[in-house]
């Protein structure tokens, strides 16, 4: 009972104490991936600057023609093919539409215009709408040069008049005709009776002086002007569209990179993870060549100085604590900055004028010796099998003397991971008491837990875990099966070292050089003389 009570009190620090809000969130992830929206917003602008200067010109020219429909009442010009007047308004204009755009006015406009299209292919640039609420027909014209666009509305416009106007010639003959006939076969006194606007004699005057004339239910009302500017492509509108369009395409790619992406990308992922405090933000070191754990002489002065405030924060977090604390260095994966980061962090405790043992635990890819440049003949696995002594075992480092001493990593079967089974020793367990009793502070470099349980005993044993993560590089997955095996056997890290925080400057403070060898000997000489 009192370990499930135990467990659950240390497992507070895997649920978050604040849950980021949503509009947060929003902004987080444009201000993370703004690189993305940016890039398909050029992307879809310079498309439509493309299509803008690419896409053929075409201009659009428009002409108004009034209807006026005759009346049903009217006996002389029922008969004719005339638009005539219904109950509804629209109607009228609607058939008058309809008779502007055919295969018959668009072969007159062919021949009137001496074009070379077919006489479908000629209406097809042509449209004609009615004007709601209105006797107007608007006939519009899209052609690849104003001229055309100009003529083929006012063509269109003239032609169906002229249409109209040859049928309502033919019947009116018709008429004429039949009427004339009818009126000549009367008698003088029939003509002397028919009198009034209905009468025989009077349409047919009526129909002989509209013979005259052109079909009296259309009439151009304004004809087209050549137009200045291309109706397509439209600069703005596709200017405008294209931005729009990569706004959209980019913020959505955005959220869905967000949803879909494994990795660690903010600070605020932690905190929405863990309950902890990050006690290091490393920036990003431009310095650096590959993977391979680095030195101090090979970081920058702001990646220095950042390795000194961890090691301020860590000291300031055991103020009252008495006895050498022993502090564990793991990731959640390799190639994260963890061998790099006890390395910064032990040489930063010792040039401080502290004594420090730095035991390599990640026993299947050893690095510390490399970078450090110190080699040893016996290392941790000789003396997890008593085949030699700590203190023997240990190797003083040329840069910093006795104040940084090392437990590397045997260099023989190393590879085949049979000296990362040695951790699981019972002496593995008093490795940890052993070097507390020989330094003032003990720095554990563990290969990353969540992948290899190797150095579990070890992480049992001292007094913090500092667990280091990168930005792009953490998988989120690993991170919380890191989180879940420590809380599994009730061990709550200290907080997070992260790796990789984009760089805000080098200011005055961080611009003098890093030490050198010859200058940490100095120093560490110093303080020797003054202890003594």
């Amino acid at each position: 009972m009192a370990t499930s009570e135990a467990n659950g009190r240390s497992a507070e620090w895997l649920r978050p104490r604040v849950e980021q809000q949503g509009l947060q969130r929003y902004v987080s992830t444009i201000r993370e991936r703004w690189i993305l929206i940016v890039s398909l917003t050029l992307l879809t602008t310079l498309a439509a600057v493309a299509y803008i200067l690419i896409a053929p010109k075409k201009y659009t020219a428009s002409t108004d023609v009034l209807v006026s429909p005759v009346s049903n009442s009217d006996t002389a010009l029922s008969s004719l093919p005339l638009i005539k007047e219904t109950s509804d308004p629209t109607r009228d204009v609607e058939t008058a539409a309809r008779l502007i755009v055919n295969r018959q006015v668009a072969l007159r406009v062919k021949h009137d215009l001496g074009l070379s299209g077919g006489p479908n292919s000629i209406a097809s640039h042509v449209n004609a709408q009615p004007v709601a609420q209105s006797n107007i027909v608007t006939i519009t014209a899209e052609a690849g040069s104003a001229k055309l666009a100009q003529q083929l509305a006012n063509g269109f416009a003239r032609g169906v008049i002229e249409v109209q106007t040859d049928q309502f010639h033919s019947a009116i003959d018709s008429t004429i005709a039949a009427l004339a006939t009818r009126v000549r076969a009367m008698s003088p006194a029939q003509r002397a009776a028919s009198v009034g606007p209905d009468s025989l004699p009077a349409q047919l005057a009526r129909l002989q002086a509209l013979r005259s004339q052109p079909d009296p239910t259309l009439r151009i009302e304004t004809t087209a002007a050549v137009p200045k500017t291309p109706s397509s492509p439209k600069k703005k509108l596709s200017l405008i569209a294209g931005v729009l369009a990569g706004l959209i395409l980019g913020t959505g790619s955005a959220f869905a990179l967000q949803v879909l992406d494994p990795r660690l990308r903010r600070e605020e992922q932690l905190r929405g993870l863990y309950s902890l405090p990050i006690l290091g933000r490393i920036p990003r070191d431009t310095r650096r060549g590959d993977d391979r754990a680095l030195a101090p002489e090979r970081l920058s002065p702001s990646t220095l100085e950042a390795y000194r405030t961890l090691r301020a924060i860590l000291a300031a977090s055991r103020v009252g604590v008495t006895g050498a604390p022993a502090v564990l260095v793991t990731s959640p994966s390799p190639s994260e900055g963890k061998s790099t980061t006890a390395i910064n962090l032990a040489s930063s405790l010792a040039l401080a004028g502290n004594s420090v043992i730095l035991i390599e635990a990640d026993l299947r890819r050893p690095s510390i010796g490399e970078a450090l440049g110190a080699t040893g003949e016996n290392g941790t696995g000789s003396v997890l099998l008593g085949m030699a002594t700590l203190e023997d075992s240990l190797v003083e480092t040329k840069a910093y003397g006795r104040y940084l001493r090392l437990l590397l990593a045997d260099t023989s079967g190393a590879a085949s991971g049979f000296m990362a089974d040695q951790l699981f020793l019972p002496a593995a367990r008093n490795l940890v008491a052993d070097s507390k009793r020989l330094a003032d502070y003990v720095i554990v470099d563990s290969p990353p837990l969540s992948e290899v349980i190797d150095a579990l005993p070890l992480a049992q044993q001292v007094d913090e875990v500092l667990v280091v993560v990168r930005l792009g590089k953490t998988q989120l997955t690993k991170l919380q099966n890191l989180g879940e095996l420590l809380a599994t056997h009730d061990l709550q890290p200290v907080g997070f070292a992260v790796v990789g925080v984009p760089p805000t400057g080098e200011g005055y403070y961080y611009t003098a050089a890093a030490p050198t060898p010859g200058e940490r000997r100095a120093r560490a000489a110093e303080g020797a003389a003054s202890q003594t």
